[in-house]
């Protein structure tokens, strides 16, 4: 069993990324990964339902790491609702560099997925122009 991967994102971020991501990675992911698109023309009572279902779809045992794009909008929020209910961690912040590592660690517990998710996040943003001189 491992931990899922739930991200809520704004419109089509996490979409976009998790196809990046199974592209690069030949479509088959070591590490289950659903996404839940934040839209603004849809109810907000009605975000927290879906994240509900999918947090309890994705837990096999060990837990659902919850990655959203921006710390304090809507789908971080949205993630936030699910921690008095499921056993969660939520990051903000993800990244295709924070999600290519995680892949790198499947059988790794929740709590250590964090410090790679974040890890990964941040070692994935560099100054290009610097490494180059």
């Amino acid at each position: 069993m491992n931990v899922g991967i739930l991200l809520i994102t704004h419109d089509d971020i996490g979409t976009s990324l998790l196809e990046s991501l199974q592209k690069m990675l030949g479509g088959n992911l070591p590490l289950p990964v659903k996404v839940l698109p934040i839209r603004h023309e849809d109810e907000p009572l009605e975000f927290c339902y879906h994240a509900d279902l999918l947090c309890q779809s994705l837990n096999q045992g060990q837990g659902v790491l919850v990655l959203t794009d921006l710390f304090g909008a809507t789908p971080c929020n949205v993630a936030c609702s699910l921690i008095p209910n499921h056993r969660v961690r939520v990051v903000g912040g993800v990244n295709l560099p924070m999600l290519v590592k995680l892949m790198n660690y499947p059988s790794t517990n929740l709590d250590s997925l964090v410090n790679i998710a974040l890890s990964g996040g941040c070692q994935g943003v560099v100054d290009v122009d610097k490494l180059m001189k």
